[in-house]
């Protein structure tokens, strides 16, 4: 089984760097958030059926093991495609680069606008997830927000036993 999640998962970026990278739907984050949890429910599902068919061979550490690697795959992909799309630092570097190059400072005030608009926009992607709910220019969790977060910080504490009391 380990070599069959191994092959699914090198199939599945192949299939992304050579054929589906250029697709319009897999150009935004959520596309490609997407594209990546489609992938873990096909994985998921047939470690579940490897689990339930093989028991002694494969079972829930065969499953978990599947999950596991996907999800460390995912992870990775995710944040390397994120990296390359050229985010918010990429252009503080760039904008004071060509600054120096040309003996001006650098536009201080463009710079914050593209931070407000990539703040805004996270913000919005939250509120469409009923996570947060924004009014005069405030931001509060929703319920569902204020679960979520419980849920997290419990995990957290179940991890890090130590470390969640610090924080």
């Amino acid at each position: 089984m380990l070599l069959a999640i191994a092959v699914y998962l090198t199939a599945h970026f192949a299939a992304y760097v050579f054929v589906l990278r250029h697709r319009a739907e897999l150009r935004s984050e959520n596309g490609i958030s997407m594209y990546h949890f489609a992938s873990a429910v096909f994985a998921g599902l047939a470690g579940v059926v490897f689990a339930v068919l093989e028991p002694n061979r494969f079972g829930l550490s065969g499953l978990v093991l599947v999950l596991s690697l996907h999800g460390i795959y995912s992870l990775s992909f995710l944040e390397l495609w994120s990296l390359a799309q050229g985010g918010y630092s990429l252009s503080i570097i760039a904008s004071v680069a060509q600054a120096e190059a040309s003996g001006t400072e650098p536009d201080f005030l463009a710079l914050a606008a593209i931070g407000e608009a990539k703040q805004d926009d996270r913000v919005a992607a939250l509120v469409r997830l009923g996570l947060v709910s924004g009014k005069d220019g405030r931001i509060a969790l929703t319920a569902r927000g204020g679960r979520i977060a419980f849920l997290l910080h419990a995990l957290r504490r179940w991890v890090q036993p130590g470390e969640a009391r610090k924080g």
